[in-house]
């Protein structure tokens, strides 16, 4: 009863605040959130290992060959493909202070995660992923064989072998030399095969779980295409009207992580507004199903009555917010 109450009172601080706020209040208050459906239409491959370095004649890793090998003949697994290294300043501004809760975060939101065993970095992540059982299904593990044929290596007889029996379709053993001279074409043909294997039996949608992150961040995908160009408070708006119980530093970390793995952008306008919008408009991350109400939900029509629920007003923020659209569709060539 008290969450109830505070939500109640949370609410009545927005209500006529302005008339987009009220809009999408009334929105979101409609939709029950029993039906929503994560639909996973973005694929995004999650790629630790070795060095990379394009630019070099000669490769420096099997993660670098890897990566040259997709561009060349997999578009759609190289176009997938987020290496760690985007996540390197996951620390700044507080976004993330745990490894362990960005590292659940990366695995939730991702696809797959590839882990290639040929770093220090790699094993760091392998010791991470090892006890989380119920993501294997998402996990490849690449290991050298020249590591693992013997019985008694650390590796085979540890997190190795034991994610192995779990799910066999989580561990994949190549051939390959630290050597940049070493041809890995057929090892490389290999592993898109078992990516591509392991994507077929990925599900193609499944119910919102309100305790899984990665499901938060593709809520908040959704919102934001629905929604553009919209500021985190009214994010937190829209969460409130759902019913759903976030933090704001929840919603700090799926913008910064479906930013990263270029879902959404930001721009910035005036002296602390920043804006959210979708860098993806045409795949869906979530279907809301009928409303409360019993109505079937038309994402255009709402995307419609969410436009002009600002456009033609003349309040300072609605004028911004009309602004940063047109800096929108102008940089993005984009329509409504």
């Amino acid at each position: 009863m008290l969450v109830l109450f505070y939500r109640a009172v949370h609410l009545q601080q927005y209500m006529n605040k302005n008339k987009f706020e009220d809009v999408l209040i009334d929105i979101f208050s409609d939709l029950n959130v029993n039906n929503f459906q994560v639909e996973y239409s973005i694929k995004k491959f999650f790629l630790c290992g070795g060095e990379i370095n394009i630019a070099n004649e000669k490769t420096p890793s099997f993660r670098d060959r890897f990566m040259r090998h997709t561009a060349q003949s997999y578009d759609s697994i190289y176009n997938a493909i987020v290496l760690a290294e985007s996540f390197k300043d996951y620390f700044k501004e507080n976004v993330y202070t745990d490894l362990l809760v960005f590292e659940r975060d990366i695995a939730n939101i991702a696809t797959l995660v590839i882990i290639i065993l040929e770093s220090p970095g790699a094993l760091v992540e392998l010791g991470m992923f090892c006890n989380k059982t119920d993501l294997y299904k998402k996990l490849i593990i690449v290991a050298n064989q020249k590591h693992t044929e013997h019985e008694d290596s650390f590796i085979y007889l540890g997190p190795l072998e034991y994610i192995r029996r779990k799910d066999p379709t989580s561990v994949a053993e190549y051939p390959w030399n630290d050597s940049v001279q070493k041809n890995d074409y057929d090892s490389l043909e290999d592993l898109c095969s078992v990516i591509n294997d392991k994507i077929e039996k990925y599900p193609s949608s499944e119910r919102l779980k309100v305790d899984n992150s990665g499901h938060i961040s593709f809520l908040i995908s959704e919102i934001i295409t629905l929604c553009y160009p919209i500021l985190i408070g009214e994010i937190e708006l829209i969460f409130l009207a759902l019913e759903i119980e976030i933090s704001i530093s929840q919603i700090q970390r799926s913008l910064y992580l479906l930013n990263k793995i270029g879902v959404i952008s930001s721009r910035k306008y005036g002296t602390s507004y920043k804006f959210y919008y979708p860098l993806i408009k045409d795949k869906k991350t979530v279907r809301f199903g009928g409303t409360k109400s019993g109505r079937k939900v038309d994402s255009l029509t709402l995307r419609m009555a969410i436009n002009q629920s600002f456009i033609n007003e003349t309040d300072q923020l609605s004028g911004r917010r009309v602004n940063v659209l047109k800096l929108i569709n102008s940089s993005l060539l984009v329509t409504v």
